[in-house]
């Protein structure tokens, strides 16, 4: 079977955690200090501004990172306010803003990128909105330079959880709001299994945040307020450090095997704003809905049928992602009602995704174009999807 997505492993990872235990120095020690310093010094290589200075503050997940960039929201979140989310996503962004007593307001994406439309969420925005959560989809650049022309004085949150390595205009993703998250749950181009990050050059913010992430302890024995055990220990840390230093090899990798896939076989790809470069986290496309034979009108399940043909002939393909508006959280917002999204709906019902790898070979590449064009004929040189 050629798996989905696999962790880029080697031997050194298991000696890095060893010597982490025999070092009797388990949570927020010197390797979570040099994973941040290395994730700092990459964003500043890939073009990251120097001034003011860039704060990278590991965190438990990338959850745990979007929650506390909520936190520390400027003008505040609370019970009365709206913050903008995604229809497209993991459900984490959403409940975020959920579990602060706020209002998730879902926006309907952009059919090319899959990503927020800027002409959504205009459409959005009221006196209440307090932040936009920007997602950059599977590693695909939000766009954030339009989302910011739209209101310059809204918190924008760059949920690049799946964009480390990714740019926009030159600049990497992550830094392309006024605080941005990255996740490292083994889905996630580097992984520490679990773990994530807060990106911001606002030192109040990151002073705020690097409190709350230690039970809201500022130095030893100094709280200055309520705050989470957020931290992340220094075993997750150490094969942090490990994966940054293959990173460029990682995404050369997966660069190269995504081109051979997407050229050989003519599906509707996730699409990229001009100016990006991207990491390719994950490769999907959205199928057509069919107009003939046993799935005619039903696109979801002639997706089912395709991702269950795959698997079946050694390619482990997958959905792409969940539509919140179908989910009872966000579905029970009265705000959520008056809205439709057809887009989302179409990513969601035909969404398929592929595997993609830096542990995969040409061969596997080759393999996964072959029974693509075996299982999605149908569909193959049909870009005319109607998302």
């Amino acid at each position: 079977m050629i798996r989905l997505t696999r962790p880029y492993f080697s031997d050194a990872e298991g000696i890095a955690l060893t010597e982490v235990l025999a070092s009797g120095m388990l949570i927020q020690g010197v390797r979570v200090a040099a994973f941040e310093e290395a994730v700092r010094a990459y964003l500043y290589g890939l073009g990251a501004p120097a001034a003011p200075p860039l704060q990278a503050l590991a965190v438990s997940s990338g959850t745990t990172a979007i929650e506390l960039c909520l936190a520390t929201t400027p003008r505040g979140v609370g019970a009365s306010d709206e913050v903008i989310v995604p229809a497209l996503t993991w459900p984490s962004p959403g409940n975020a803003v959920l579990l602060r007593h706020a209002t998730a307001v879902l926006v309907d994406i952009d059919p090319a990128t899959w990503n927020l439309s800027p002409r959504e969420v205009a459409r959005a925005l009221t006196p209440r909105t307090r932040a936009i959560i920007a997602v950059d989809q599977f590693g695909v650049p939000a766009e954030l330079p339009a989302l910011r022309a739209l209101a310059s004085d809204i918190d924008m949150i760059e949920d690049a959880a799946c964009a480390i390595g990714s740019t926009l205009g030159g600049m990497p993703c992550g830094v392309l709001g006024d605080v941005g998250t990255y996740s490292f749950h083994p889905r996630k181009v580097v992984t520490t299994a679990e773990g994530g990050m807060v990106l911001t050059r606002d030192a109040a913010r990151a002073e705020a945040i690097t409190a709350l992430r230690n039970h809201g302890q500022r130095s030893v024995g100094v709280f200055v307020g309520a705050g989470p055990n957020a931290r992340l220990s220094e075993l997750h840390a150490a094969l942090g450090v490990l994966q940054m230093a293959k990173l460029d090899e990682m995404l050369t990798k997966r660069r190269a095997l995504a081109a051979t896939i997407r050229d050989a076989v003519a599906l509707a790809w996730q699409g990229a704003p001009e100016g990006a470069v991207v990491n390719h986290q994950t490769l999907g496309f959205v199928l057509p809905t069919p107009t003939s034979g046993e799935f005619a009108g039903d696109r979801r399940g002639a997706r089912d049928a395709l991702v269950a043909a795959l698997r079946a002939s050694g390619v482990e393909a997958g959905i792409l992602s969940y539509a919140l508006h179908r989910l009872p959280q966000f579905a029970a917002l009265g705000v959520n009602h008056l809205r439709r999204f057809p887009v989302t709906d179409a990513v969601v019902d035909g969404g398929v995704a592929v595997p993609l790898h830096p542990g995969m070979s040409e061969a596997d590449a080759g393999v996964v174009t072959d029974r693509l064009r075996e299982h999605a004929g149908w569909a193959i040189g049909d870009r005319t999807v109607r998302l």
